[in-house]
């Protein structure tokens, strides 16, 4: 696709953490967990502007989640790089699968820094988010219609 080729400029304009939530109750000390990972993109014609929210969810096998966040990085595509991204002939915009990955990327450290921040203080600021493969997350290009 001839899009793929091409270079998109972007900034990040907003962060948000949609959501965060501790239940002590839930969680046993030393015992194994799982990190239950969602990927999700959003768009905003009008503003262009594309989001990536990205959840984790802290849980022991077979129990609710200890721990829960969600956090959304809001990406502002420049002008000459938005109309790239228009698929020809349709109101289509397609992000291609490694700008995609970029984006998750970058949205995967900045929810590991608001969970490093809002758990500071605390004993779960030692469930350090390990490396996530986003290539799993992103199998192909991802279009908004």
């Amino acid at each position: 696709m001839e899009n793929q080729e091409k270079t998109v400029r972007f900034n990040i304009v907003r962060i948000q953490t949609e959501q965060f939530a501790i239940i002590p109750e839930s969680y046993q000390e030393h015992a194994p967990f799982e990190i239950n990972h969602e990927l999700a993109f959003g768009i905003d014609k009008t503003h262009q502007i594309v989001l990536a929210r990205k959840t984790a969810r802290y849980l022991h096998p077979g129990r609710p989640p200890f721990m829960l966040i969600t956090v959304v990085c809001y990406f502002r595509i420049e002008d000459n790089s938005w109309n790239d991204l228009k698929v020809e002939n349709t109101d289509q915009i397609q992000l291609p699968r490694n700008f995609a990955i970029h984006l998750a990327i970058t949205t995967v450290g900045t929810l590991r820094g608001v969970l490093h921040t809002k758990t500071e203080q605390t004993t779960f600021n030692q469930l350090i988010m390990p490396p996530v493969n986003t290539l799993d997350l992103v199998p192909d290009n991802v279009t908004f219609l």
